[in-house]
C-alpha cells in the first residue's frame, strides 16, 4: 500500500509519500514547499488571501503528485496557523475542495505528541529517553519522554515566523537584539517549563531551524539529510552561529552554505529558541532528527490500515526537505 502525508505548516507544506511491503515501510518521497501560510497573521488573526492562495497551489501540485505515484491512503493535517485564525474554517473547505479529503486540524498538545511519535518511529531513537523540541513556524513544541513513553509535552506560540514578525523588523539584527530575543523567550518558557526537566535523556530537535544549523554548521552546499540526521551541536556552537548570523544583512545571510532561501529571515529567530531551550534546560547537546509531525501521522495511518506492521519508516529523504 501506498500511503500520503499532507503537514500543513505555518511556513511551509511537508509532503511525504511511503509504500508498505513485504512487512517493511520504505519512504519513497519527501518534499516541503515555503508558503507562509503564517505571513501576518498576528496582526490580522486571520489567514491572508494570498497566503491561502499559495498554500491551495502547493496541495494541488502535491496532490496530483500523489495520485501520478498511485498513493491509496491520505492524509492531511494543519496546525498553528491554521488552529489560531479566524478564518479557519473557510480555508480548511477550501483544502478539503483541493485535496479530494478532509484536513484534521490539531491542537497543540496532539501537534507536540505527534511529533514525539514521528521523532521515536526512527529506530535511532526508539524506546530511548528524549526531550523533545520542535521550532515550527507558529509554535514550538517540548515534549519530555522516558523509554520511548510521552510523560510531558506543550506547545507553545512562539515558532519562527510569529517571533520574527514580533521582534525584528530590520536587518541586520544588532547583537544585542538577538541577546534579548534568546533571553525574553527563555523568560517566556520559563514558566511553562517549570516541571521539565532533561535529567539524563537526551536533546532532540526536529523542524527547519535545526536541520538548519546542522546543515551551516557542516557547510553543506546541497541538503543532504544523511549527512545531518542523528548528529548533534554544542551549546558553545548554537551560541556561534547566532552570535555569527546577527550583524549580517539579509544579502550575507543568503550566502551562508546551508541556509536555504526560503529560510534566510527565520533562522536568528528559530535559533533563537533553540539556544534558550538548550540553556534553559542546561543542555550542553543537542541531536538533530530528520522526522517530526509527519511521521507520526504517516505511522498513524499505517497502523490503522496494516494493524500488524511493526517495521518503522526507513526514510529515504529527497534534497526538496529542506
Amino acid at each position: 500500500m501506498r500511503y500520503a502525508v499532507f503537514d500543513l505548516g505555518s511556513n511551509s507544506i511537508k509532503f511525504v509519500v511511503a509504500e508498505t511491503r513485504s512487512g517493511r515501510v520504505r519512504v519513497l518521497h519527501e518534499q516541503s514547499i515555503s508558503t507562509r501560510l503564517a505571513e501576518h497573521l498576528i496582526d490580522t488573526c486571520e489567514l491572508r488571501p494570498e497566503a491561502i492562495a499559495r498554500t491551495l497551489d502547493a496541495l494541488r501540485e502535491l496532490r496530483a503528485q500523489a495520485t501520478e505515484m498511485g498513493v491509496e491512503h491520505f492524509r492531511a493535517v494543519a496546525t498553528s496557523a491554521v488552529r489560531d485564525s479566524r478564518n479557519r474554517r473557510v480555508f480548511l473547505k477550501a483544502a478539503k475542495e483541493v485535496l479530494g479529503f478532509p484536513v484534521r486540524l490539531l491542537s497543540g498538545d496532539e501537534e507536540a505528541e505527534t511529533i514525539f511519535a514521528g521523532v521515536t518511529a526512527d529506530p535511532h531513537w526508539h524506546g530511548k529517553d528524549l526531550f523533545i523540541l520542535d521550532v515550527g513556524g507558529g509554535s514550538a513544541e517540548w515534549v519530555q519522554g522516558h523509554h520511548g513513553k510521552k510523560e510531558k509535552r506543550i506547545s507553545l506560540p512562539l515558532g519562527a515566523v510569529r517571533l520574527r514578525e514580533r521582534f525584528l523588523h530590520e536587518y541586520p539584527v544588532a547583537h544585542d537584539t538577538g541577546a534579548l530575543l534568546v533571553e525574553t523567550v527563555r523568560g517566556q518558557i520559563s514558566h511553562p517549563l517549570a516541571h521539565y526537566s532533561l535529567g539524563a535523556r537526551r536533546l532532540v530537535g526536529t523542524g527547519g531551524t535545526i536541520t538548519c544549523l546542522a546543515a551551516i554548521e557542516k557547510e553543506l552546499v546541497d541538503f543532504d539529510p544523511r549527512k545531518i540526521d542523528h548528529t548533534s551541536l554544542t551549546i558553545e556552537q548554537v551560541r556561534n552561529l547566532m552570535h555569527r548570523f546577527c550583524g549580517l544583512t539579509l544579502e550575507q545571510l543568503k550566502k551562508l552554505p546551508g541556509l536555504p532561501p526560503k529560510r534566510i529571515d527565520l533562522i536568528i529567530p528559530g535559533t533563537a529558541v533553540v539556544l534558550a531551550t538548550m540553556e534553559f534546560l542546561g543542555a550542553k547537546r543537542i541531536y538533530v532528527s530528520v522526522r517530526g509531525l509527519r511521521y507520526g501521522v504517516l505511522t498513524a495511518a499505517i497502523s490503522e490500515y496494516e494493524p500488524k506492521m511493526s517495521s518503522p519508516p526507513r526514510s529515504r529523504v529527497s534534497k526538496k526537505h529542506a
